[in-house]
């Protein structure tokens, strides 16, 4: 249950500043603000009056919700972090820092945002407000949004205050912590589970409104346009909706660096998009111009040319997958290796640069160099990350360089590592096999949505064929002939084509989601749905043809 600590505490202001610096005057506003427009505008009336009523209830609304979503933000950013911050002061107790130091330490790390704002808190307390360290420890565990973060502090707290030591503490931690992620993590998947066939169902569901919004103008007499466009439009917000509450269900575990450094793949993929879009247009215009495909293969052809930059930043994706799954032997072997040799990492890589560590060994090698010329070792341990492409390597390479250079125990911290390492690239694998369920899934429900789209369409142009050849006797049949008769077939052809190419866009994404890589692989399912969208088309209208009679 929260409690008024924890809200404002995530806050970082008062209860009693937050009512009067937003509180109060929103109140003030509310009532104020009718009155004043009223006096100022009085012929206001109708949706306009509405507005004027509404917008300060809403803005009392958001007020009122803000503090809630800040903590659910705040939880989620401390959880997603949190194995990393365990592991990083695993690494660091290693070494001869106290525990204040440790902390201290963590808190000045940007990457671990609001964890290390809560950090820094604690060594506040200690440092400048003289309380011990269990009980400033137990006070921020009472007030942290996060229950993972709230139960290691408590833990933290007792052993510290029961005379235990504080790394080893810390080392036998890191299994609960990481027992604790895996369990998240698995929970989150699980919940994807459901949001993927709460997206399937709800799409199925609303691919009947869009056919019967084609349809039933025939029997209504409604404007056919009008009634397709708010189908359309009400189909493809009910999917964004369902997207963007799937990104608030994923866990959050990013597969590129974040490292400011700019490599060979990071520019092929930055100068793709340009080619891509040039692409598009220069096939788009000659194809509008010269050709006389369908609208359904026009569509699939113009966006084709995207494939360029989501086929790279797959193939570059897919090496830095290679990567991770050999820098847990690496990074291994190498605190194994330099803790027997007193700590000599230079040598220690010496002898492993003649090893076999798959598509790493080239990497391996440019860091043994980097390092032989006398680069900075963190720097040259950066640009290592950097040409893996890795967020994984980055942070935890970071971590090794880190324990070392201060004096840990190079075997230690090698252990610490790869356990951990390991421990999140399985929990990735079941996320990457969850995306790769969801893709036959949504390839085979989009070919089910175009033949369903496309058969209405082609029955609406098979009774206007009919009706606009024969004479109708003058009585109500409770068909709107004329509605028949002056239906556009063709530019229905094209707003469900459009549909299809939203709704592509949308499945595209939730696979990318999902599956938690780069933003330019959405365009290779992308290109790959609009293609079987266009393909079922035709095969669905051409194969009516001989059907109905068109």
């Amino acid at each position: 249950m929260l409690n008024r600590n924890i809200i404002f505490h995530t806050l970082g202001i008062p209860q009693k500043d937050y009512i009067k610096k937003y509180v109060i005057p929103v109140l003030i506003f509310m009532f104020l603000f009718p009155v004043i427009v009223l006096l100022g505008a009085p012929d206001i009336s109708g949706d306009t009056m509405l507005v004027v009523l509404w917008s300060p209830l809403i803005l009392l609304f958001l007020v009122i919700l803000y503090p809630f979503i800040n903590i659910e933000s705040k939880r989620k950013e401390i959880d997603n972090s949190l194995h990393y911050y365990i592991t990083h002061m695993g690494v660091l107790a290693t070494t001869q820092m106290s525990r204040i130091e440790i902390l201290h330490h963590l808190s000045k790390n940007e990457a671990y945002g609001y964890l290390a704002t809560e950090t820094e808190r604690i060594y506040a307390l200690v440092t400048y407000w003289n309380l011990s360290f269990p009980v400033a420890c137990s006070f921020i565990a009472k007030r942290t949004p996060s229950v993972l973060f709230s139960d290691f502090l408590d833990r933290l707290a007792h052993a510290i205050h029961a005379g235990a030591k504080f790394d080893e503490f810390v080392i036998a931690e890191q299994t609960v912590v990481m027992n604790d992620f895996v369990t998240m993590y698995k929970e989150a998947l699980h919940s994807t589970d459901v949001i993927k066939e709460l997206f399937v169902s709800m799409s199925l569901s609303l691919i009947f409104l869009v056919s019967f919004s084609i349809i039933m103008p025939i029997i209504t007499g409604l404007d056919t346009k009008l009634m397709v466009t708010g189908a359309i439009i009400m189909y493809l917000v009910v999917e964004i909706v369902i997207l963007m509450y799937t990104r608030t269900k994923v866990p959050t575990d990013r597969i590129w660096h974040t490292l400011e450094i700019e490599t060979k793949a990071d520019q092929m993929i930055k100068w793709s998009m340009p080619v891509s879009l040039m692409l598009c247009m220069i096939v788009s215009s000659i194809l509008i111009l010269f050709s006389d495909l369908p609208v359904t293969i026009l569509f699939a052809s113009s966006l084709t040319p995207l494939l360029i930059t989501g086929i790279i930043a797959q193939r570059e994706e897919n090496k830095i997958k290679r990567y991770d799954e050999n820098f847990g032997a690496f990074i291994r072997s190498l605190g194994s290796m330099s803790g027997a040799r007193s700590g000599l990492i230079l040598e220690s890589l010496r002898v492993l640069v003649t090893h076999d560590f798959g598509p790493l060994s080239d990497n391996i090698k440019r860091l043994y160099k980097r390092l032989k010329l006398q680069i900075k070792t963190m720097k040259a341990w950066e640009h290592f990350a950097a040409g893996t492409g890795s967020n994984l390597i980055e942070r935890f390479a970071t971590m090794f360089v880190e324990g070392t250079n201060l004096g840990g125990k190079p075997d230690v911290i090698g252990n610490i590592i790869s356990m951990n390492f390991m421990e999140i690239l399985s929990m990735r694998k079941l996320r990457y096999s969850s995306a790769g369920g969801l893709v036959g899934i949504l390839y085979g429900m989009t070919i089910g949505l175009a033949v369903t789209m496309f058969l209405s369409i082609s029955i609406i142009a098979m009774l206007a064929k009919l009706f606009s050849s024969t004479k109708m006797p003058d009585m109500d049949i409770g068909l709107s002939i004329n509605t028949v008769i002056n239906t556009d077939v063709g530019l229905l052809t094209t707003m469900i084509m459009f549909m299809m190419v939203g709704h592509s866009f949308i499945s595209a994404s939730l696979i990318r989601i999902i599956d938690g890589g780069h933003h330019f692989n959405t365009y290779v399912h992308l290109v790959g749905l609009v293609w079987v969208s266009a393909l079922a088309a035709e095969v669905t209208m051409r194969g009516m043809i001989p059907l109905l009679g068109i």
